[in-house]
């Protein structure tokens, strides 16, 4: 009898110290490959949502904001914004955003974009009547997309992203969003505005 119920004791005490020690574990890094998907995918909903029938022209160069505040002030500004944000999702942001990097001129978007360099925007934000200037140049463009790279959590069901836009002299806005990805979707959680023109 006491046989048996050592060895039933032995089970319970193996598999709590299991529980344990698979608490311990943090979760797996996601892929490079996959985070890179979920990016795409973000950008993509944001020029979805912003179509206006001619190709997308975006700034081949990320940035992580106009104002360019330090990565201490950004992280103080996303974690007083947002209440729900994950640690992981801001350091993989912050990680992610510490210089700008080139986007890839392969992206899947699901929409026809152009990656338009700094120089060649330099060249027509120099003219008083750009906003015209870069619609001539890029019909149905509708002015430009700047995006930085997105922050994830751990799990890719949690991000971070800045994203601003410029139409004309005075014409523009830039934000950072905090979006859930739920049932497949990602959607936008909150937002705040960080500058506007």
């Amino acid at each position: 009898m006491f046989i048996k119920l050592l060895k039933k004791v032995s089970v319970v005490l193996l598999a709590m110290n299991f529980l344990a020690c698979a608490a311990l574990v943090p979760p797996a890094t996601p892929s490079a490959a996959d985070v890179e998907k979920e990016e795409q995918v973000i950008y993509s909903f944001f020029l979805d949502n912003s179509s206006s029938g001619g190709a997308a022209l975006i700034l081949e160069e990320t940035s992580s904001n106009v104002s360019e505040l330090t990565q201490q002030e950004m992280q103080e500004l996303i974690n007083s914004s947002f209440k729900a944000v994950s640690k992981d999702t801001v350091d993989s942001y912050l990680a992610r955003n510490e210089q700008s990097s080139p986007l890839s001129p392969t992206m899947d978007l699901d929409v026809e974009y152009i990656l338009i360099t700094r120089d060649q925007l330099s060249e027509i934000t120099s003219q008083p009547n750009w906003g015209e200037i870069l619609t001539e140049r890029y019909p149905g463009s509708y002015g430009y997309t700047i995006f930085s790279r997105v922050g994830f959590n751990n799990t890719l069901d949690q991000a971070v992203v800045y994203v601003g836009g410029m139409a004309g002299p005075m014409m523009g806005s830039g934000f950072y969003y905090l979006m859930e990805k739920k049932d497949g979707e990602w959607r936008i959680m909150e937002q705040v505005m960080v500058w506007i023109s």
